[in-house]
């Protein structure tokens, strides 16, 4: 079975900025198949939202294709989350804790502190490419 994580938004920018960098890893794993992304409405409000700020100079065209990597059979409820130290984490938090597998995939772990988000795991880009290539 595929796993099922959960990106914060760091990760889905990084993507987008730095081609065969290890956040476009994650994507790519998604787009192949070998993992399946979780999101919620509000979390692709903020996708969007943050690759199309103009710092990125990114055109909405490409985000709309990077977007494409939700899958609309894979969206979860917006759900609870404990509070965290930024309160629009907790979206991504509330959505991992929704899943199967309660993976958060973020390049800022230090904004999801364990103790906290237990019993979900917070795992860095990298340390998750590792878990597929560990299942593979």
């Amino acid at each position: 079975m595929k796993p099922v994580w959960v990106l914060d938004t760091n990760v889905l920018v990084s993507a987008a900025l730095t081609a065969g960098g290890t956040c476009d890893h994650v994507l790519r794993a998604a787009i192949d198949g070998r993992v399946t992304l979780a999101w919620s409405a509000p979390m692709l409000a903020e996708y969007r939202e943050g690759l199309l700020r103009p710092k990125f100079k990114l055109s909405p065209s490409a985000v709309s294709a990077l977007l494409a990597a939700f899958d609309p059979a894979h969206q979860v409820p917006v759900g609870v989350a404990p509070a965290l130290p930024d309160t629009d984490d907790e979206t991504f938090l509330a959505a991992a804790l929704t899943t199967t597998d309660q993976i958060l995939v973020t390049g800022n772990t230090a904004h999801f502190p364990a103790e906290i988000c237990r019993p979900a795991k917070v795992l860095t880009p990298l340390a998750a490419l590792k878990t597929i290539s560990i299942g593979a």
